[in-house]
């Protein structure tokens, strides 16, 4: 009996280590720790140029996603910025209508310049509820936007990846 435990045993430390190791995953009820590891075989060139390929293909996505945030948020700079101009707009188009108007109504400068005052505040308040109104539209629309956009950069689900494999 003795000798068929130690069959192919050459005396050596390395025979030894196996034997104990193989002992331990019978014990252990392992099937993966039974068999032996197989040495990791090197990459195939066309692996390796896959891998190469699809490193590229990630870091120009993300490359594509950096640009179109940056274009995405000047585009919003740029609105914010026009949406400034309102009031002003609004208290300039206003103030030269009633100044145009009082000339030509002959409005002494005293009583003309006292209207355009008053005028010119009612217009800046109403520019600036205007652009108040705009300012939280805008501001609604861009977190609605975002949370889309969230939503979609996330990509299929799995169940829609099988669907388009099966309609080819």
């Amino acid at each position: 009996m003795p000798d068929d435990f130690y069959n192919g045993f050459d005396g050596s430390g390395a025979a030894m280590n196996r034997v104990g190791e193989n002992m331990q995953a019978e014990r252990s009820g392992d099937p993966a720790a039974s068999e032996p590891e197989q040495p990791k075989r090197p990459k195939t060139a066309k692996e390796l140029e896959e891998e190469k390929n699809r490193k590229a293909a990630e870091i120009e996505e993300e490359r594509r996603r950096k640009r179109e945030e940056k274009k995405r948020q000047n585009e919003l700079k740029n609105r914010r910025m026009k949406r400034k101009l309102i009031t002003p707009g609004v208290v300039l188009v206003v103030g030269a209508i009633a100044s145009i108007t009082m000339f030509l109504k002959e409005f002494e400068n005293s009583r003309m310049l006292i209207w355009l005052l008053v005028i010119l505040l009612i217009a800046w308040i109403a520019g600036s509820l205007i652009q108040y109104m705009f300012e939280k539209f805008a501001y609604d629309n861009e977190h609605e936007m975002a949370e889309e956009g969230e939503v979609i950069n996330k990509g299929l689900a799995p169940s829609d990846d099988v669907k388009a494999e099966e309609n080819g």
